[in-house]
């Protein structure tokens, strides 16, 4: 396993600390185990740690009363979240869940906010990165909100191949299972409509469907695909 220090020093968070800092962060850190499924903090918990991702990945998604579930975004290796801990307010709007048998590294929110009073340059780190969140989280809903289905599907494609993806011989292979149902729940969409967006892309030759996994033959043209504004 990846040095904890080594992990922590990579942390967008945590640059330009210097190296007692960072041995304080370490020796605090604990690594985790997480079962597939399981979460990490609930809607209207209050959180005590931040998280790193050492393997496996982590959903960030918003829960309704009724039970209805829309996914903000997806943490693989070495991504940190959990910074709402931070406020000492519980998290209203957001739960992580485990999408599959995980590894996270966990450090209290006591010892990271005591770092940041010592060296306010945490919290500018953390200003800037929390900014690029909100820009991507607005572009999501702006998204959701004002494109058709077969946009909003190409949009969430390409991104996990941006983010999951490895180059293979004839294309781009998304290194992560998901169903046409959980896609159906990423995009606001049906099953039966993801289905059908998802045979016309691979009568494009745009992707195939290997499984659960997906193959983008052609990125540039899914990137096409994310910018048709017409209505359905």
């Amino acid at each position: 396993m990846q040095h904890l220090k080594q992990i922590i020093q990579t942390c967008q968070w945590f640059q330009g600390l210097p190296d007692e800092a960072l041995t304080i962060l370490e020796k605090a850190a604990r690594v985790k185990h997480f079962e597939s499924s399981k979460y990490l903090y609930r809607l209207e918990e209050n959180t005590e740690s931040i998280y790193a991702v050492i393997s496996g990945f982590v959903r960030i998604k918003i829960s309704s009363i009724q039970g209805q579930e829309f996914a903000i975004t997806e943490f693989s290796s070495n991504a940190w979240f959990g910074e709402y801990s931070l406020t000492d307010k519980p998290v209203k709007m957001f739960e992580a869940q485990v999408l599959e048998n995980s590894s996270i590294l966990e450090i209290p929110k006591t010892v990271v906010k005591s770092i940041a009073a010592q060296y306010p340059v945490v919290y500018r780190n953390l200003f800037k990165e929390q900014s690029e969140r909100t820009l991507n989280m607005c572009e999501l809903l702006n998204g959701m909100l004002f494109y058709p289905l077969s946009a909003r599907l190409a949009g969430r494609l390409v991104w996990f191949a941006q983010n999951f993806g490895s180059e293979v011989d004839n294309g781009i292979l998304i290194n992560k299972k998901m169903s046409q149902q959980e896609l159906a729940d990423l995009t606001l969409g049906s099953r039966q409509r993801v289905n059908k967006t998802l045979k016309a892309f691979e009568q494009l030759g745009i992707l195939s469907i290997v499984g659960q996994k997906y193959l983008v033959k052609d990125l540039n043209r899914l990137k096409q695909q994310t910018n048709l504004k017409e209505a359905e």
